[in-house]
C-alpha cells in the first residue's frame, strides 16, 4: 500500500445518511450475527445524516471524537466502535490503527436513526483509509462492493446497512444468517417523498433499541406481528411502486404502532412513546381527516415522529405543525441518494491512491 506521509496522513470523509423504516425490523433471531427476525424495508433520508473522518495513525491505538469527547482502544478495548473496526481490520485482512471524528447534524439516539448513520458512515470511512481510497469503483474492483459494506455497516447496528444505499432500501432476512441481502429497491426519482421530523424531545432514550429487541420475544404480540408482516411488506412495496400514499400511510401507521406495542408488552416492557406522542399522533389523524394534513405517521425506536408526504406537501405539513406544536422542532428532510466518501484536507485534490487487498473477500463471511 502506498504510504502516508506522517506529518500530514490522508484524511477520508464519508458522511451517511439516516433512514426511516416504513416497515420496521424488530426482534433479533441472532444477535451476534445481526440476522433480523424479519424483513423491512425503509427510505434513506438526504439531509440528516453523520459525517465521520478517519486517517491512519502511527499509534499503537485507535482513538475515536465525538461531541468533543474523545475515547481511545487503550482505555475503552471494549467500545462498540472499536469492536466494529477490529470486524472492519478482520474482513480487509488489513492491520493499521486510526484516528477517527465524528458528528451527528441532528439529535442522538432519540428515534431518529442516529446509529444507522453513524455506523454506516464509520464503516465507509475507516475502510477508505484502512485500504488508502474512496473511490466507489476501485472498492469494488478488490472485492467491497456496497453489498459488502452494507452487511459490515450492519454488524454495527443493524439498520446502519441500510444507509449505505439510496431510495427506498429492502432487507430481506433470508433463511439462514448468511442469506441476508440488502438493495435498492426503488431508486431515489422514483418517488420524492418528505420526512418531516418533528422533534416532541431530544433527550436520549432510556432503553436502547439493542435492549429492547431482545424483550420483543416474551410480548404476546410478537408472534403475530411476524406472521402479517410479509402480506404488509408486499402491501406497502406495491403501495411505493404505484406512488399509492394512502395505502402506505395506513400500513405505515399499523406498522408503527404495532411494533411499540410488542416493544410496550414484551419483557421488560420498553416505553419509547411518551404522553406528548400519543396527543401529536392523533391530532394528525384528526387533522388529516379534516383535510388539513396531508401526511402519515411512523415512528422508529423513540417519542419523535416522522410525517410522511409528498414533496409538494411538505411546505404545507410543516407550517401546519409548526402554527399547533410550537414547542416542536422540525427537521425537513426527503428521499435521498445514499452516502458519499471523499478526500479531505491538504491531499483532496490527489489522485486515487492505489492499493490492494491480501487474500481477497472470497474466504471471509460477508454476513
Amino acid at each position: 500500500m502506498t504510504s502516508h506521509n506522517q506529518e500530514q496522513p490522508v484524511v477520508f470523509s464519508a458522511t451517511a445518511p439516516s433512514n426511516i423504516a416504513l416497515v420496521k425490523y424488530w426482534g433479533k433471531r441472532n444477535i451476534q450475527l445481526q440476522w433480523p427476525a424479519n424483513d423491512s424495508i425503509s427510505m434513506t433520508l438526504s439531509s440528516s445524516n453523520t459525517t465521520t473522518t478517519a486517517c491512519r495513525t502511527e499509534n499503537n491505538f485507535d482513538r475515536f471524537t465525538m461531541a468533543n469527547k474523545t475515547i481511545t482502544s487503550l482505555t475503552n478495548p471494549d467500545d462498540k466502535v472499536f469492536r466494529h473496526l477490529n470486524f472492519i481490520r478482520s474482513q480487509l485482512n488489513l492491520a493499521g490503527h486510526l484516528d477517527l471524528t465524528t458528528q451527528n447534524n441532528f439529535p442522538t439516539g432519540c428515534g431518529i436513526a442516529s446509529s444507522a448513520s453513524g455506523f454506516a458512515a464509520l464503516t465507509l470511512a475507516a475502510t477508505a483509509a484502512l485500504v488508502g481510497n474512496p473511490s466507489w469503483d476501485a472498492l469494488e474492483m478488490a472485492g467491497v462492493t456496497r453489498q459488502t459494506l452494507a452487511h459490515w455497516a450492519r454488524q454495527g447496528s443493524g439498520s446502519a446497512g441500510r444507509s449505505v444505499f439510496g431510495g427506498f432500501v429492502q432487507w430481506t432476512a433470508g433463511d439462514h444468517p448468511e442469506a441476508q441481502t440488502i438493495t435498492e429497491e426503488l431508486a431515489p426519482d422514483h418517488w420524492n417523498l418528505s420526512d418531516v421530523i418533528v422533534v416532541l424531545s431530544d433527550a436520549q432514550k432510556h432503553v436502547s433499541s439493542s435492549e429492547a429487541h431482545l424483550a420483543a420475544w416474551a410480548s404476546p404480540l410478537f408472534k403475530p406481528r411476524l406472521a402479517g408482516l410479509p402480506d404488509r411488506l408486499a402491501t406497502v412495496k406495491k403501495a411505493l411502486n404505484e406512488r399509492d400514499l394512502a395505502t402506505l400511510g395506513r400500513e405505515i401507521e399499523v406498522d408503527a404502532l404495532e411494533m411499540h406495542a410488542v416493544a410496550m408488552t414484551g419483557s421488560p416492557a420498553v416505553h419509547y412513546l411518551t404522553p406528548d406522542t400519543l396527543n401529536f399522533i392523533s391530532w394528525v389523524r384528526t387533522e388529516r381527516r379534516a383535510g388539513h394534513l396531508p401526511a402519515w405517521f411512523t415512528i422508529d425506536a423513540g417519542p419523535n415522529v416522522h410525517l410522511i408526504c409528498r414533496a409538494e406537501d411538505a411546505k404545507i405539513v410543516a407550517t401546519h405543525v409548526e402554527k399547533n406544536w410550537p414547542q416542536s422542532r422540525l427537521i425537513q428532510d426527503q428521499i435521498g441518494r445514499g452516502p458519499q466518501i471523499t478526500i479531505v484536507g491538504p491531499d483532496k485534490n490527489r489522485e486515487p491512491l492505489r492499493f490492494s487487498i491480501p487474500e481477497l473477500l472470497e474466504n471471509n463471511n460477508h454476513a
